[in-house]
């Protein structure tokens, strides 16, 4: 072999082999590149799926609060629905009791009333008693007249020893 193959030979060589480790470091430097791509890809991967769970939980808890408030809406309808009977309710309990306090002192007048008729009765005379109301003085004033017939108007009473 000559030099001058021989030095071609180690020159190729010593390409080859330069080539061989540039390549081999492209390629470890795309395994290490690949590596932290396939770990970022795995985090956001993780990162995605907490992220849905999170985004199903917000979405029920989003359901649980519509339906609670349509109960807080259906409750506020009820409570003003309560306080609107409450109110009249307190309004008619207020007029029946001013009605049952009227009532009262109407009874109590009118007991006062009767007393004092009473009271006037007492000193008006019977007479004027059966002028002013006929009908409740009348019937009780009244004396009983028996009935007798002509015949024993005239008829002679021997029982008592006179004739006339």
């Amino acid at each position: 072999m000559s030099v001058e193959f021989s030095n071609a030979y180690q020159e190729i060589l010593l390409d080859n082999v330069v080539s061989i480790i540039k390549q081999n470091f492209i390629f470890q430097t795309q395994l290490k590149l690949a590596e932290d791509s396939g770990k970022k890809t795995a985090e956001i991967q993780a990162k995605y799926n907490e992220l849905a769970q999170l985004y199903e939980m917000a979405k029920s808890q989003a359901t649980e609060a519509a339906s609670v408030k349509a109960q807080l809406d259906g409750t506020s309808t009820l409570h003003e629905e309560k306080s609107r009977l409450q109110s009249a309710l307190n309004d008619s309990m207020k007029k029946e009791t001013a009605l049952q306090k009227k009532l009262d002192a109407k009874d109590t007048e009118i007991a006062s009333l009767k007393e004092y008729i009473e009271k006037l009765e007492n000193i008006a005379t019977p007479s004027k008693l059966k002028k002013l109301n006929p009908e409740k003085f009348g019937a009780e004033e009244k004396p009983v007249v028996e009935q007798t017939s002509i015949s024993d108007l005239f008829a002679i009473k021997s029982e008592n020893g006179s004739s006339f």
